[in-house]
């Protein structure tokens, strides 16, 4: 007892900040979604690994947005501008990008029948689907605009790898490899086997085939039959401007933790939806369009994101070979190399 009491009073206690460093081989960290929806993109986003002590973002540039002038107003202030005298002024704003992220890539994805296209490095990307940042959607020609105000570009800017000819448009049950060398790192592979497209067929409620559902009732939905394959089944209620729409202030009920189903189980193919309870009573009715959204994914995508990291150990600090980052889809790095296809459908949603 008494050594272990000198051992104890013998060491020091360095109350200061020590920096930390990593020193291993950096490799490449990809994020790429094949997106068989119409209209939407398909993208590789592509990064490094970093240091301990890295910061996480750099500053790019500067964009001039526009010029207050408040010598014509005569100083006068509005929602844009802010005027204590009668000089103008430009308004800019600071763009910064991700330290990691890596621009001078070759990335190219193959078809099963050969063909090769080649994916370009494209910044300030907005409109990618499965990161839920769209503007708009479009179901058999019915384009729904949705309020993404809280997504303003000038606060994200998303920067991928894309087809910029438009001819690559994956098509579902077909097999597509993924090519990526960058200068300095090792290169890249990646293989995947696209879902195949499941429609969403009826809703249901009590029983009969509705176009309105009641927001604190359950109801069912029926879809495509499939011999392989899993989805996920989601929901949003379309809400106005809350400026302008009384009806979207204090909206509630109809949303619904999404879930996974298997698309070669169910009865008869039909899943039962139990929305949360809502308890607000209304005066008087409120309608709101209703998208339902069955999105069907591939098995690199599924394991990513739904069965998660269970059972593997990550270690980025470690340049090991029993030690390797989470990597779906890919040889040669992180990340994932993964495929999705949706259907949407639109009903009413009521609230009594």
């Amino acid at each position: 007892m008494v050594f272990l009491l000198l051992m104890i009073s013998c060491i020091g206690v360095n109350r200061q900040w020590e920096e930390v460093d990593s020193d291993y081989d950096h490799v490449l960290n990809v994020f790429g979604i094949l997106n068989l929806d119409p209209g939407y993109s398909s993208f590789i986003g592509l990064y490094r690994t970093t240091n301990l002590n890295e910061v996480s973002q750099k500053f790019s540039r500067v964009d001039t947005l526009y010029y207050c002038d408040c010598e014509s107003d005569g100083g006068k202030e509005d929602d844009n501008c802010w005027c204590e005298d009668e000089n103008g002024y430009w308004v800019v704003d600071s763009i910064y990008e991700p330290a990691a992220i890596i621009k001078d890539a070759s990335i190219h994805i193959t078809d099963d029948l050969g063909q090769s296209f080649e994916f370009n490095f494209m910044e300030n990307l907005t409109r990618i689907d499965s990161l839920n940042i769209d503007t708009t959607l479009n179901i058999d020609g019915y384009v729904i605009e949705l309020d993404t105000t809280i997504f303003d570009t000038n606060n994200i800017r998303l920067n991928f790898y894309v087809d910029t000819t438009g001819y690559f448009k994956p098509e579902p049950g077909r097999e597509y490899g993924l090519s990526i060398t960058a200068p300095g790192y090792n290169s890249i592979s990646g293989n995947l086997k696209t879902p195949l497209r499941t429609k969403i067929n009826s809703v249901y409620q009590r029983g009969d085939l509705i176009d309105t559902v009641l927001v604190n009732e359950p109801f069912e939905i029926s879809y495509d039959y499939q011999e392989i394959g899993r989805a996920l089944v989601s929901g949003q209620v379309l809400l106005g401007d809350w400026w302008t729409d009384s009806t979207s202030s204090g909206w509630c009920g109809g949303e619904f933790d999404p879930f996974m189903v298997d698309l070669d189980d169910g009865d008869l193919y039909k899943q039962t939806i139990d929305p949360w309870i809502c308890l607000e009573q209304s005066e008087q009715d409120k309608v709101k369009d209703y998208v339902l959204r069955l999105t069907s994914m591939d098995n690199n995508y599924y394991d990513y994101f739904v069965v998660g990291e269970s059972g593997e150990y990550s270690n980025a600090l470690l340049n090991y070979p029993t030690t390797k980052g989470r990597s779906v889809g890919l040889e040669g790095g992180f990340g994932l190399f993964g495929s999705i296809a949706s259907d949407w459908k639109t009903v009413k949603i009521i609230r009594r």
